[in-house]
Formats: C-alpha cells, sequence, structure tokens
C-alpha cells in the first residue's frame, strides 16, 4: 500500500513557538514511518509546504525554514540509520539555496536505500505539478498518439512512485487542498480530526481499516 498524509496545518504562532512546533512534526515523522512500516506500509509521502503557503506570515515562513535547515538534518541521519531512503516532490523555484542544500543533502544521504520510502512534498502543488509536466512533454516534441498516462506520468515529480491507494488528511479538513491530483486519482480518502503531531498508532490503523472495508465492498 503506498500513503499519502498531509502534515503542516494552519499555523499562526510567534516564532519560537512556530519553531518547537516545527520541531515536533520533524521528530513526529519516525515515529509515524515507524508504525506505517509495522502495518507494512513502507511507501509513504508527507505534504511539508504547500506552493501556497508562501503567502502565510512573513515571520510564520522565516521560523519554518530555519527549522528545516536545523532540524532536518537530524531527521535524515535518523532515517538514513532506518534505511528509509528520502526523496522530494515539489519545485526548486524560489526557495533559498541553503534549504535546497539540506533538501539535496538528504537525498543523496540515502540514495541507496530502496526498501522503505519517505517522499517529502515541499513547495509542492498539484495543479503546478501538472502544468510543469505539460512543459516537459512538450520540450519532447512527442507524437500526440505517444502521448500517454504512463508516458505523462514520467514527467510529474512522482516519477519514481507508484499511485497513491490511500490519502489521509488530519486537522479536520475535507478537500484535497491540490494535494497529489494526478496521483490521488483512485486512492481512498481518509478524514481525522487528529492534527499531525497527535496522529498515533489508532489513527493510521483506523485509516487503514477504512481502506480495507472500503476495498471489499
Amino acid at each position: 500500500m503506498v500513503i499519502f498524509i498531509s502534515v503542516l496545518a494552519r499555523l499562526q504562532y510567534a516564532y519560537s513557538k512556530t519553531y518547537r512546533l516545527h520541531y515536533t512534526g520533524i521528530a513526529h515523522i519516525v515515529e509515524i514511518l515507524d508504525i506505517c512500516h509495522d502495518f507494512g506500509i513502507n511507501n509513504v509521502s508527507a505534504y511539508v509546504w504547500s506552493t501556497e503557503n508562501w503567502g502565510r506570515p512573513t515571520d510564520e515562513v522565516r521560523a519554518l525554514m530555519i527549522g528545516i535547515e536545523k532540524l532536518d538534518p537530524r531527521l535524515a541521519d535518523e532515517l538514513d540509520s532506518r534505511q528509509v531512503r528520502i526523496l522530494h516532490s515539489g519545485s526548486r523555484e524560489g526557495v533559498s539555496e541553503s534549504v535546497l542544500n539540506v533538501i539535496d543533502d538528504a537525498v543523496n544521504l540515502t540514495k541507496t536505500h530502496n526498501h522503505r520510502i519517505l517522499n517529502l512534498a515541499f513547495n509542492y502543488g498539484g495543479r503546478a505539478e501538472i502544468v510543469e509536466g505539460v512543459r516537459k512533454v512538450v520540450t519532447q516534441q512527442p507524437q500526440p498518439e505517444e502521448i500517454t498516462e504512463t508516458t505523462f506520468a514520467r514527467c510529474l515529480y512522482t516519477a519514481e512512485l507508484p499511485d497513491l491507494d490511500l490519502v489521509i488528511r488530519a486537522g479536520g479538513e475535507q478537500r484535497l487542498s491540490n494535494y497529489f491530483l494526478w496521483q490521488s486519482a483512485y486512492a481512498q480518502l481518509y478524514f481525522t480530526e487528529a492534527f499531525w503531531s497527535t496522529l498515533s498508532q489508532q489513527d493510521i490503523k483506523g485509516a487503514i481499516d477504512y481502506y480495507n472495508e472500503r476495498l471489499s465492498r
């Protein structure tokens, strides 16, 4: 099973509180991956930062970017020790060089691991991804009959990954919010009131039970 989990909820905190919340969120990723692994799920995508999030208050954006620069290398080291491969889905445009270096270092550090995967959707937007995919197709100058769903999917950020089976939306929202629009075409959608920072084994089990129930119908 391939699942996707929304990580960030709406934040309206002062700098220090935002930083602490990000630290908690990053640490929780490891715990959630272990829970998923125990259930036999080794391919997880997490929505960390959307293209629309740049419109949040300046102090909040700055705090989260500093959090990524300081804390995400620790996450990479931890996941590398657990043989988890980190992938990045998203645009590089508008992201500072220092943040890109952190992301690239994490991807390169863990690139030899294949059994377990964490795909981080950072600076990601579903519509933007599709538009960028169209641009890639156009540059290849294919014949119209050569353009298929398969060839187009290879031009998306997630070209290395299978489509999603299950989308878990945390925080009480009941919408896709521009999340993996192409990849979730046939995914089961599960909505929970639990926020990312409190998402538990019971919540994950509830989502899996829901998925299995829907498939059995």
